[in-house]
């Protein structure tokens, strides 16, 4: 890992040779080919030739500065022992040489990097200002190169052999077994009866509010046995509102506040409350969570002593038997708390009388749920500081393509959700991930979750990961692997200059960030993950553009800007830009300069006009607006934008022929606006689209006069939206016949008639998940008998109306999921046959159960 630098640079020769960096061919009058070549040619040499003898020593090296990190006084014996490494390995480790190479490959890359990036910097310059002239200067900068990487390349040959006595799976390995050993293994009787305890606690326990704190120990994850019963029917019947919030490390009460009320207010009722004031939110929740019977988890809890008192001002106790789980990470949060018997609860000692054992508190009925056989102690400086190594070992292990892509991770703050479509985008920007690599980036989050690395925590209709986060105990591990080998720069931890940084992310202070003057700046990437949404000044940007002109990836998060800011025009490598500008209502056409943007995302910006020049922007993939309306081509304008596959908004005035068959590999395209109106455009425009695979259609006008039939689909769709269409036919008949539609949602009155009827022998072939929601006067619904062979959900929210479900979709052998909304009390009798057949359905209604 402490040659990263290098194989990075070795795979963007690769993209500079493929004519992938940089908008022009290379010059022939340069010679330039032949000189990247030999240079891609010797750092593969040296890369894996040459270095590829010296892994088990670089590994060993990297092990002990991630070793110095740590305090020997909260390591366990054993542990420690296994940490040290023989005398003979410890005189391996500091060999001078190798670590000299190193150093100097990455000085080299870093140089490297900068000729490269100001030659096509000047190219591109030179032709936005039709200046010919090309700068001998930059010439001799990259000539030089070659003679500097043919000397590391003889210097490295010249290494005497490497040591291969230190084997990163044998380490892993043997923190495996220390963990193992001595531990009592859990017994699944006894694991049964807490979990009885806890659901009769749940049910049937007292009716004051009671809080449960779940600590883990040997055999148990407490994250997966509180979802278990999170996830239970009855248990979801049983309270009127759920929430699951995860907290983490890094604990901010507000976010929490937030998480909860989005979990258990109405949708309506969120978007006008979550952008308050701190004080109001809680005081809101408060009196909406008064009266009502709720549950709500509280996973991966540190020791942050002040949730006890930020939970009493939020969680009222109204004696009707509601419930809170804290999964307790670091014990040392019930160090404050204890024992009936008056003493001190004390983490040198074995909690007894367990499973659940009860506590006292003031405000609430407490317990703990905890399976222990040792000092609570010695389960996280035990276990956690080895659980951290044995996560530094399985990144170590890694292939290096997963390897990068994993640390990088480190830039999203912990147990944060994150967007799966935002984090294959900036893989392929970084450059970890080829052009156009979605699907390779999808096949690489599938092995990080497989691995434990990453957890899932959203889904889409289909199955599709959504979103995921990184658990806190695995951030530990990625953070300091990150920071040790440079790869990543964090303000907030690292003080040093930004001299030699090619990635920067911040969590707070952006403003602050931006005030600071800084020189011989190379950054090529900046983050800003804070949550707040701080207005900036113009100057100030258009200085910090000034500052890093080489940036690929620069994400300036929620901080809002009053209108596009001077200066980005300058950043001509630019692949992954996101802004924040409520007001912008007009693309400038400055920003069709950037020919290298890969992803535009603006998403509280609504476009009434852009320029023509956004047909230059060939490298587009990704436009992400709250609304964006594109221009005609100009005329005699045979290009197209060839490789744009997602398009978050488009104004249905922009779909035409003309327009959307220039769009020629749109993927994933969500239509907003007035949908009648351009009824005649949109209807026949969308075939023009061969490889649409997933649509939205949001109608925006009043009245709706959509006709559906009236729609030419392309056949490659497999997804499907409708929202506040006020269709007035049945629009089943129409979507029958869609060969590959997997996904269909027909949501928000989308359809005002009463009758649905799928009567085809061979209607909806593929579906799987169907949505019906808000379409209030439906009263009947009829099937044919092969209709919908491959259907697995169904939700209809609501169904007030509706006397029964066809007869034929019990008869599908994969339907498993089936949510109602406000069923009548007809349809809930008819319901009462199958409320034994659990094993085969998962049957839910609301609000009250069956």
């Amino acid at each position: 890992m402490l040659d990263v630098h290098l194989r990075l640079f070795r795979e963007r020769l690769k993209r500079v040779l493929a004519g992938e960096e940089g908008t022009l061919p290379l010059p022939d009058s340069t010679n330039l080919t032949p000189l990247f070549q030999n240079l891609l040619t010797e750092s593969e040499i040296i890369a894996t030739t040459l270095l590829g003898k010296y892994e088990a020593d670089m590994a060993r090296h990297l092990f002990q500065l991630i070793r110095e990190k740590f305090d020997d006084s909260k390591i366990s014996l054993p542990f420690l022992q296994l940490l040290d490494l023989e005398e003979s390995d410890e005189e391996d480790v500091e060999r001078a040489d190798i670590l000299e190479i190193l150093e100097d490959i990455n000085v080299f890359v870093h140089e490297s990097e900068d000729a490269i990036d100001t030659f096509f910097i000047n190219i591109m310059q030179q032709q936005n200002s039709e200046n010919e002239s090309e700068s001998s200067t930059d010439m001799a900068l990259l000539v030089g190169l070659h003679t500097k990487i043919i000397d590391i390349r003889n210097r490295t040959q010249q290494l005497p052999p490497g040591d291969n006595g230190f084997d990163i799976r044998e380490k892993s390995n043997e923190i495996i077994r220390l963990l193992s050993e001595g531990h009592r293994r859990l017994d699944i009787s006894e694991f049964e009866r807490g979990r009885e305890e806890l659901f009769d606690l749940l049910i049937e326990g007292p009716s004051g509010l009671a809080v449960v704190a779940i600590l883990d120990s040997s055999g148990f994850d407490k994250t997966a046995f509180a979802a278990d019963t999170y996830n239970n029917n009855h248990v979801k019947f049983y309270f009127d509102c759920l929430a699951w919030v995860r907290v983490s490390i890094l604990y901010d009460f507000g976010k929490i506040l937030d998480d909860i009320i989005k979990s258990v207010m109405p949708p309506s009722r969120v978007s006008v409350i979550i952008g308050e004031h701190y004080q109001l939110k809680k005081s809101v929740l408060r009196d909406f969570l008064t009266n009502k019977k709720y549950f709500i988890v509280l996973d991966d809890v540190f020791d942050h002593s002040e949730i006890w008192d930020d939970l009493e001002e939020v969680l009222p106790d109204n004696q009707n038997g509601s419930r809170v789980l804290i999964l307790v990470t670091d014990p040392n949060l019930l160090a404050s708390l204890e024992m009936e018997n008056g003493e001190k609860i004390r983490l040198d000692s074995v909690l007894t009388g367990g499973p659940l054992i009860r506590l006292k508190h003031e405000a609430w009925q407490f317990f703990i749920l905890h399976y222990g056989s040792m000092p609570l102690e010695n389960y996280f400086r035990g276990e956690a500081i080895p659980t951290i190594w044995r996560q530094i070992f399985s990144v170590m292990e890694l292939p290096f393509h997963l390897k990068v892509c994993c640390i990088y991770l480190y830039v999203f703050c912990p147990s944060i959700e994150i967007s799966t479509r935002q984090l294959y985008q900036l893989w392929v920007a970084e450059g970890f991930i080829p052009y156009h690599g979605e699907e390779t980036a999808e096949h690489y989050l599938k092995e990080l979750i497989h691995r434990g690395i990453i957890q899932v925590s959203k889904r889409r209709a289909g199955g599709i990961i959504k979103a995921c986060y990184v658990p806190s105990i695995v951030y530990t591990s990625l953070a300091l692997v990150a920071e040790i080998t440079g790869f990543v720069w964090m303000r907030e931890r690292k003080r040093e200059p930004l001299a030699n940084v090619k990635r920067c992310f911040i969590w707070e202070d952006l403003i602050q960030f931006l005030s600071l003057e800084y020189s011989d700046t190379r950054l090529q990437s900046f983050l800003n993950n804070s949550s707040e949404s701080d207005r900036l000044a113009l100057i100030d940007c258009e200085n910090f553009c000034k500052k890093f002109k080489h940036l690929r990836v620069l994400n300036m998060g929620s901080a809002v800007l009053d209108q596009y800011p001077p200066g980005l025009e300058n950043l001509y490598l630019l692949k992954y830009l996101k802004l924040n500008i409520p007001s912008l209502k007009c693309l400038p056409s400055l920003l069709c300069t950037l020919l290298n943007l890969e992803t535009l995302e603006m998403p509280s910006s609504y476009i009434d006009q852009s320029p023509d020049d956004i047909w230059m922007m060939q490298k587009l993939m990704h436009l992400n607006f709250g609304s964006i309306t594109l221009p005609a081509p100009p005329k005699n304008y045979s290009s197209s934008l060839k490789n744009l596959i997602f398009i978050s908004a488009l104004n249905p005035s922009s779909c035409t022929p003309d327009i959307l068959g220039r769009l020629p590999s749109v993927r994933t395209l969500r239509i907003s606006g007035d949908m009648s109106y351009y009824q005649s455009g949109v209807s026949k425009s969308l075939c023009e689209l061969h490889k649409l695979e997933c649509l939205k259609l949001v109608n925006e006008s009043k009245p709706s006069r959509m006709v559906l039939s009236e729609y030419q689909f392309p056949p490659s769709l497999s997804q499907l939206t409708l929202s506040n269409t006020e269709l007035m036919e049945d629009p089943t008949p129409i979507l029958e016949n869609l060969p590959l539609l997997r996904v269909l949602k027909l949501k928000q009155n989308s359809y005002l008639g009463r009758k649905l009827a799928c009567v085809g022998l061979s209607s909806f072939p593929e579906l799987k998940v169907l949505h019906l929601k808000s379409m209030y006067w439906l009263d009947e619904w009829t099937m044919g008998a092969g209709a919908m062979p491959k259907l697995e959900s169904l939700i209809v929210n609501p169904c007030a109306y509706l006397r029964k479900l066809p007869e034929e979709l019990w008869c599908i052998q994969s339907l498993r999921k089936l949510d109602l909304h406000w069923p009548q009390t007809e349809l809930r009798q008819r319901l009462r046959t199958f409320k034994d057949m659990e094993w085969r359905y998962d049957i839910q209604l609301y609000p009250y159960g069956i």
